[in-house]
């Protein structure tokens, strides 16, 4: 599948989402669905991949808060089918969101916690606000690659490559490979 070595560089590129975002309300960092989507469409874009949203609403209905107010609280449910568009190959995350609100958010709000849980679950996408944590960010994100790190195996003999070469190698011959064993290919050295 040529998708799946597109996905495995969308996920490297995506895997952790910073808190970009502060709830000044509740007092709380988050992540943006903008940050997230603009991280996550420049990888995809980058690989040649588009997605496509299919959003269902499973639920809405009057609620009234501890204070007396009457809000609607939504559940929406998303499938994002990802599409390589050399090959036409797909894949299909899905996610699921709720999302409360006093005037007409409601229904965006869970649509927004459900793309944004769909990606995160599909992609292996490593968050800094996990919702399990009962002692705040319990996660901390991995140092930053500079390329020039043994990431990856030669295919060809066994070597350790590093990231820029796997990369390259990747995208030219299918498959990392160092550069002796791409010379043996033929790459033009």
């Amino acid at each position: 599948m040529a998708i799946g070595k597109k996905l495995v560089a969308v996920m490297a590129a995506c895997r952790y989402m910073p808190q970009d975002g502060y709830n000044s309300f509740q007092k709380y960092k988050y992540t943006t669905a903008a940050g997230m989507f603009a991280k996550i469409n420049e990888a995809m874009t980058a690989e040649g991949l588009f997605t496509q949203v299919e959003s269902t609403l499973l639920e809405l209905r009057d609620v009234t808060t501890s204070k007396g107010n009457a809000e609607k609280h939504a559940v929406v449910s998303v499938k994002v089918t990802i599409t390589d568009s050399e090959t036409g190959e797909s894949v299909t995350f899905t996610g699921l969101g709720s999302g409360q609100d006093a005037g007409d958010k409601s229904i965006m709000k869970a649509q927004t916690a459900a793309l944004k849980y769909a990606y995160i679950g599909g992609l292996c996408i490593a968050m800094s606000d996990d919702p399990e944590s009962d002692s705040g960010n319990t996660y901390q994100p991995p140092p930053k690659l500079n390329g020039n790190e043994l990431v990856d195996k030669c295919a060809g003999c066994g070597k350790g490559i590093n990231q820029k070469v796997s990369e390259y190698s990747a995208k030219k011959y299918g498959k990392p490979l160092c550069m002796d064993c791409q010379k043996k290919q033929g790459a033009p050295f």
